[in-house]
């Protein structure tokens, strides 16, 4: 891969310039023009080099330099023209709007000479914009290599920089202007990994510092994190490790993550330690967490198998095999307390590992930095999802309420139109039928979560629910083509009647349909709850509030549905039971298709750039998944059409 940004500014003579490696190479010069960066990237330059600079231009309200200050406008005026060339990802079109309230915030604060905290807060929000809805990935593709840094280091930065990096050496004494230590406190605590990253690439026009842009991306990576690390060396890193675990900050140690981040960020987060703590964990940071070859967290399974897919980057069957691994493994089983969190975020992050799948069906071996730029976005949003988690301490009493409101419902309004579509019809005797059905399911649930709930996960999870969706969807179908297929008939009570009569000798079908639907529930609520109690350690108490409240509201809601139901005339309950149980059908093919898709058993064609879809009504933008609903609508309404073509022409007079 190959990041370069275009920027066209000089330095005041005398001062140091802080883009990338600027501020600590060189007292003078400029940014070399580089030719091939992307509007997204020379975004995200921008704002991070008024992130580091600006404090140098503005204290207090006082412009401290003119020149620089001035630089500073000029540079976020370039911001702002290179944001409205930019076009977002498909299904984050909000985020377009967004982003322009964004960097005007920002124009608006560096123009009121705000705080150096605001404007940094400011350039941060910019930052998040575009990972979220645009796209952007600036982070390491691979996780960086400590002994690879060294090596080339030694080999390479040395001669200037000295092997310690205090830039003490013989040959950084004949150099004007003079290389700055890496070890420099006050100006290291200003750079993170990634603006070291781009000054690796191009390097600083009017210095000693040369492009490095023929190293892999992956040796500048190493090689930039390296660099900020030193400063830290010979610090006491198991008590920062400990020091960083017992703060319990909203931070995921990733080097996808810590690659965006300064030390002056990392010492804001840690604010809650003492300063030697806060010293020692910043020093983990920096020298263990960055070049962890496999991070742990919440994550750790998506993370390790996402890697897996870099490195087969070029082994098509064997990458997308990784990638539907990393997704079905790694995410869907905290999904539920990740989607009570952040249902947003969420489907980002769906949408992000089935691109990864797109990217890899669609590539070939030339195409492997494109697979490994969606493996790093993917980790991106991993990582916030992570942070989030560990902000929001209320989730899983909010995750069991949702899980039981939401699967819980879904099931109700089944059963309801199922009871009503019985009683209507002059039979309720056939009643208990359904209601034997789906009480079955109940300790067939209870044998799923200690029999095989642990185990059901992955594409067996998959396989298991997308088949038990569509047979559900198959018996729903069934049940309501009777319903639908009459609406039109004036005798349409009489046949009703009929049929149920016929059925009420032999009442199993209600029994299995009620069973079939009720545990397919069943299972997903298993899985839902078992990695809620997974992704909340010692939060039991709380899950089982969220579920009893859940379970309350719910109980609520079907009494007065069923009160409803008894004072309604039967033909309207009828045709409005018809009509839900085949809207439930359609939709629980959609979300068949689904399941089975995203366990790798059917394709996956996106319509155009589509993206999201309403996944509660089970619809997603997929040629597979919509076309079996148009298929499923077209064989309900045929009956339908059919009927009332028989019906006209019975009852127009044949001529004499």
């Amino acid at each position: 891969m190959k990041t370069v940004f275009n920027f066209i500014f000089g330095r005041a003579p005398g001062r140091a310039g802080l883009l990338g490696l600027a501020a600590i190479v060189v007292a003078g010069g400029g940014v070399a023009r580089a030719q091939h960066a992307t509007p997204l990237e020379r975004l995200a330059a921008l704002t991070d080099y008024v992130a580091a600079d600006y404090a140098g231009a503005v204290r207090d309200g006082k412009i401290l330099v003119a020149s620089e200050y001035e630089e500073q406008r000029g540079l976020i005026a370039e911001a702002r023209a290179v944001a409205t060339s930019l076009q977002p990802l498909a299904g984050h079109e909000a985020g377009r709007a967004a982003l322009d309230g964004d960097v005007g915030k920002l124009v608006a604060d560096v123009e009121a000479k705000a705080a150096e905290a605001t404007v940094a807060a400011d350039c941060r929000v910019v930052h998040k914009r575009l990972i979220d809805d645009f796209g952007l990935v600036l982070a390491p593709l691979a996780p960086p290599s400590e002994a690879r840094a060294m090596a080339l280091f030694k080999s390479t930065c040395a001669p200037c920089h000295g092997e310690d990096g205090r830039a003490a050496t013989d040959k950084a004494k004949t150099l004007n202007p003079r290389p700055v230590s890496f070890l420099d406190e006050e100006r290291m605590s200003r750079i993170q990994p990634a603006l070291a990253f781009h000054a690796l690439t191009f390097g600083i026009a009017n210095t000693a510092m040369a492009s490095f842009e023929t190293l892999p991306a992956s040796d500048r990576w190493s090689l930039a994190f390296y660099v900020t690390s030193l400063r830290h060396r010979g610090r006491d890193l198991a008590h920062g490790e400990r020091a960083f675990t017992d703060a319990h900050v909203p931070l995921a140690p990733t080097a996808s993550r810590l690659a965006g981040l300064t030390d002056a960020q990392l010492a804001d987060e840690l604010k809650t330690l003492d300063a030697a703590s806060r010293e020692d964990a910043i020093a983990w940071l920096r020298v263990r967490a960055s070049f962890a070859q496999e991070p742990g967290g919440t994550f750790a399974v998506a993370r390790r198998l996402l890697g897996e897919v870099a490195a087969n980057a070029n082994d098509r069957p064997r990458a997308k095999e990784l990638a539907v691994a990393a997704y079905l493994e790694g995410v869907e089983p905290h999904e539920a307390s990740l989607r009570a969190r952040d249902a947003a975020a969420t489907a980002r992050i769906e949408e992000a590992f089935l691109q990864l799948r797109r990217t890899i069906a669609a590539g070939n071996s030339v195409d492997a930095d494109a697979v490994r730029r969606d493996v790093a976005r993917a980790t991106m949003l991993l990582d916030g999802a992570e942070e989030h988690a560990r902000k929001d301490r209320s989730v899983p009493f909010f995750a069991a309420l949702a899980i039981a409101l939401r699967e819980g419902f879904e099931i109700a309004l089944l059963i309801s139109a199922l009871l009503a579509f019985v009683r209507k019809s002059g039979h309720p005797e056939s009643a208990p039928y359904v209601h034997c059905g789906w009480l079955l399911a109940l300790p067939a649930g209870a044998a799923t979560w200690f029999a095989v709930g642990a185990a059901l996960g992955g594409a067996r999870r998959e396989l298991t629910e997308g088949v038990l969706t569509l047979v559900a969807a198959s018996m729903l179908l069934f049940v309501s083509h009777f319903v639908l297929g009459k609406l039109e008939s004036k005798r349409w009570l009489d046949f009703l009647r009929k049929k149920t009569t016929e059925s009420s000798t032999r009442p199993w079908p209600l029994l299995l349909v009620a069973f079939v639907a009720a545990y397919r529930e069943a299972i997903e609520i298993v899985l839902f709850f078992r990695a809620l109690t997974l992704d909340s350690p010692g939060r039991a108490a709380a899950i089982a509030a969220g579920c009893a409240t859940g379970c309350a509201i719910l109980a609520a809601l079907v009494f007065g549905m069923q009160q409803l139901g008894r004072r309604l005339n039967p033909r309207p309950v009828m045709v409005a039971s018809g009509l839900l149980l085949t809207a439930l059908a359609i939709a629980l093919v959609g979300q068949g298709v689904r399941a089975l898709q995203e366990g790798g058993y059917v394709p996956l064609t996106p319509i155009g750039n589509a993206a999201g879809g309403l996944p509660s009504l089970g619809l997603y933008p997929t040629l597979e998944g919509l076309g079996t609903q148009l298929v499923v609508l077209a064989l309900v309404l045929l009956p339908v059409w059919l009927d009332r073509r028989r019906a006209e022409a019975s009852a127009t007079p044949k001529a004499a």
